[in-house]
């Protein structure tokens, strides 16, 4: 979390507002980044074959080891960060599998509407945020007083 000093305020009586609401900026976009998972790898999760079939076809092999890894990386990771729960733990597969992503758009350019890396890149950074800093005060790991 950033200090905000209010010195540097151009209206210094924000500062109070800006130090209450900052975890539950961190919560809300927490459970963005996990719930966002979701409608991406249920589908995965739910077809498998299909979805391997098209990992295969996209080179990745083999094909129904890679879906059934990211739809779970998708669907138990984004549930796990969304509640924060063993979010460190969560966000190691979750980072990887969006470096992954980022590596494979990069081909298209940097905008995500023409397929680039803009998208996979910014949630790579948002999960790398909370492997580094947890998953804060309004986490299940907070409630549990430990963290993973």
């Amino acid at each position: 979390m950033s200090d905000v000093s209010n010195s540097r305020l151009i209206i210094p009586g924000f500062g109070r507002v800006y130090r209450a609401a900052a975890p539950w900026t961190e919560l809300l976009i927490r459970l963005m980044a996990g719930l966002s998972l979701l409608p991406h790898g249920w589908p995965k999760l739910m077809n498998l074959t299909a979805s391997g079939a098209f990992l295969e076809k996209s080179g990745y092999s083999p094909g129904l080891l890679w879906a059934t890894l990211i739809a779970c990386t998708e669907v138990f990771g984004g549930i796990l960060l969304a509640l924060g729960l063993f979010t460190r733990v969560a966000c190691v597969p979750i980072l990887i599998f969006l470096l992954v992503a980022v590596i494979h758009h990069s081909q298209f350019g940097y905008v995500w509407n023409n397929r680039g890396l803009e998208y996979p890149l910014f949630w790579a950074i948002v999960v790398f945020h909370f492997l580094m800093n947890g998953g804060g005060r309004y986490s299940l790991d907070a409630k549990l007083g430990r963290e993973f």
